[in-house]
């Protein structure tokens, strides 16, 4: 009970300020009480550390308040558009192995200038 009204007051805040903010977020305070809801993808490795080591310093559970979250720093719309409601309302709150899920699945649509700096430094465009 307790995790459910955490959950909602968490959803609640989220919706509000960035909802607010860019008017983009509703879904995201919907399902802010989901923690992990889709089967856990098996991890990669590889090209996604490197990322992440560039994007986050490594640390998959990054939240500096730029609007970026996780190790890959995904923002809430492409968390969104690739699948990420699946696992968890935002990427930071995710598993390393969904955000990589999300990502693989984003990098097939948008290629690698969805990390535009990172991916130019690390040769991949």
């Amino acid at each position: 009970m307790a995790r459910f009204a955490v959950g909602v007051v968490f959803g609640v805040v989220v919706g509000t300020v960035f909802g607010a903010a860019a008017g983009l977020h509703a879904a995201d305070a919907a399902s802010a009480g989901e923690d992990q809801v889709a089967a856990e993808p098996a991890p990669a490795t590889g090209i996604w550390e490197r990322l992440a080591q560039c994007e986050s310093n490594g640390h998959w559970a990054a939240n500096t308040g730029n609007g970026y979250y996780g190790g890959l720093q995904e923002d809430l719309v492409f968390w969104r558009r690739h699948g990420g409601l699946a696992y968890a309302s935002r990427p930071d709150l995710a598993s390393r192995a969904a955000q990589i899920a999300v990502a693989q699945q984003g990098l097939s649509i948008q290629g690698w200038r969805a990390w535009p700096a990172c991916s130019r430094r690390l040769g991949l465009v």
